[in-house]
């Protein structure tokens, strides 16, 4: 194809995994930093864009990084702007439709309630929509270093509040070390029988990696895995991924320092295998791979992902999002009629 990077730019797209906390943009980090009287350790945005490099890539070192960010987040109107930013984002990116998380727990702590958190994010992807077109769901996410109680109760804030419709899934996220996903059974089991869809995630290299992710296919029945690669490791669980049609919310992203996309190798296997890999940017502002184009760009380059290929991705993305089967449909004749016009 002539034009790769115009044919990714333009495509129809829909992302799976997505933190609302990290798409805070510089400009806007450091507003609402002033707004609400929060120090920072950086003045200005070079100064943000060059604390991304924040040493070898530990898991622990990343989440210490953003939640250093996620401290400036103090009231509804922050998280009406970071939302309604990202959906702006999105219509800029051609992203159609974005599933994005939250963490409750984290903003409750910093003084928002469950009410207002939602009323901020909620009017935030309302106005998206109205504005830009974009579709949007919300998961609401446990920070599995916290106590499953309050996990749980979590779950009794949301049940009791008026935006309990809007919240489709739930899901586990942050520091997995010392903290599996079966420590999370009841929340899982009360979010099943309260009808949210559910996810995990498993992030890339972490101890014990295919014991959780066997966790979460058979002992938590989960629909989808928020990364997931470490399945390589163990054939049987390939496999089982398979059978079941979980989907894969694979995020290939990227440091100042590292020389590309990460884990691409391995989300090449899988996707060869057949197994319903998405791409995803996870926390684009806080990453050198930022959003979805860039990202696609550049796994494309290091993969040599043909465009009947990238349009694969893409339908995957589609397919195994939790609109209803009506909107996905309209999605994917959308998708369908671009890639039956390329050139």
């Amino acid at each position: 194809m002539k034009d790769i990077k115009a044919f990714i730019k333009n495509m129809p797209k829909a992302e799976l995994h997505i933190h609302i906390e990290g798409t805070i943009q510089p400009n806007m980090l450091l507003d609402i930093a002033r707004r609400n009287k929060i120090d920072l350790p950086y003045k200005n945005e070079d100064e943000i864009l060059a604390a991304q490099d924040y040493g070898h890539p530990h898991l622990q070192n990343f989440l210490k990084h953003h939640y250093e960010r996620v401290s400036v987040i103090r009231t509804s109107q922050d998280l009406y702007d970071i939302t309604f930013a990202l959906l702006k984002k999105c219509k800029e990116e051609n992203i159609r439709h974005i599933e994005i998380m939250f963490d409750p727990q984290v903003h409750i702590e910093q003084g928002i309630s469950f009410e207002d958190m939602m009323e901020g994010i909620q009017r935030g992807c309302t106005e998206g929509k109205q504005n830009y077109n974009v579709s949007s769901i919300l998961i609401m996410c446990a920070n599995r270093d916290r106590p499953v109680d309050d996990a749980l109760k979590m779950l009794d804030l949301a049940a009791k509040s008026s935006y309990r419709k809007h919240i489709i899934g739930v899901g586990i996220d942050s520091d997995e070390h010392g903290n599996p996903p079966i420590k999370f059974i009841d929340f899982f089991n009360r979010a099943k029988e309260d009808g949210y869809r559910i996810t995990a995630h498993c992030d890339c290299d972490q101890e014990n990696s295919t014991l959780h992710i066997h966790q979460c296919i058979h002992l938590i029945g989960v629909e989808r895995i928020d990364h997931g690669i470490n399945c390589l490791e163990d054939p049987k669980l390939v496999e089982d991924i398979r059978k079941n049609n979980i989907c894969l919310t694979v995020c290939p992203t990227w440091r100042i320092s590292d020389p590309g996309p990460r884990r691409v190798k391995r989300m090449r296997q899988l996707f060869d295998l057949g197994i319903l890999v998405t791409i995803n940017t996870d926390d684009p502002e806080e990453f050198a791979s930022r959003y979805m184009s860039n990202t696609m760009i550049e796994v494309q380059k290091s993969s040599n992902y043909t465009p009947d290929e990238l349009i694969q991705l893409m339908r995957n993305a589609f397919n195994c999002s939790w609109l209803n089967v009506d909107q996905k449909n309209i999605y994917i004749e959308e998708l369908e009629l671009y890639a039956s016009k390329r050139t």
